[in-house]
């Protein structure tokens, strides 16, 4: 397996390499989300967190 480069399955967790900080302050809602529909195809907004 080592000469062809294969590898096993290795069953741990995954690494997390971002922490939030809890005492840090939230961005402003720039966007002023309003989670109500006024019409079909007003107001569209994605999140990625």
């Amino acid at each position: 397996m080592r000469a062809g480069g294969w590898q096993g399955v290795r069953r741990q967790q995954k690494v997390r390499t971002t922490i939030p900080d809890p005492a840090a302050e939230r961005a402003p809602d720039l966007v002023d989300r309003q989670f109500t529909v006024p019409a079909p195809n007003r107001l569209l907004v994605a999140d990625f967190t």
